[in-house]
């Protein structure tokens, strides 16, 4: 949270277009069902807040690879040339939140495992 309260005393103006906003989300079927589950919930805390975006935090979910096996924690693989990173955190405002939440609602995962979403706000307006 005060990372996000730094970006609005330093980018007063950037709030407005949202400029430091994700413009891409790459997530797992998982991560997306977590993101489904708490998306609402972010928009109330935002809300109350009285913050123009807000921080959306997957890295506690249960998917968010941090599985472990047989006491350790797993490896960190290198990822794949070409492939992008999980978005475990990212900012949006409240029009991009209900937009990713409606772009979830819908998405086929086969064969893909891992996609990446390009935030389009215009959907928000339906």
């Amino acid at each position: 949270m005060r990372f996000l309260s730094v970006l609005l005393i330093l980018f007063p103006h950037a709030a407005l277009a949202c400029d430091y906003c994700e413009r891409k989300v790459t997530l797992t079927p998982d991560l997306a069902a977590c993101y489904l589950s708490k998306f609402e919930a972010e928009i109330e805390q935002m809300l109350q807040a009285g913050l123009p975006v807000q921080l959306i935090n997957l890295g506690s979910c249960d998917q968010a690879e941090t599985e472990k096996r047989g006491g350790g924690s797993l490896p960190s693989l290198p990822t794949p040339r070409g492939r992008a990173e999980l978005s475990l955190s990212f900012v949006l405002d409240a029009a991009a939140i209900r937009c990713l939440a409606k772009t979830l609602e819908t998405e086929t995962w086969t064969p893909e495992r891992i996609k990446t979403f390009e935030i389009n706000r215009d959907c928000a307006q339906d």
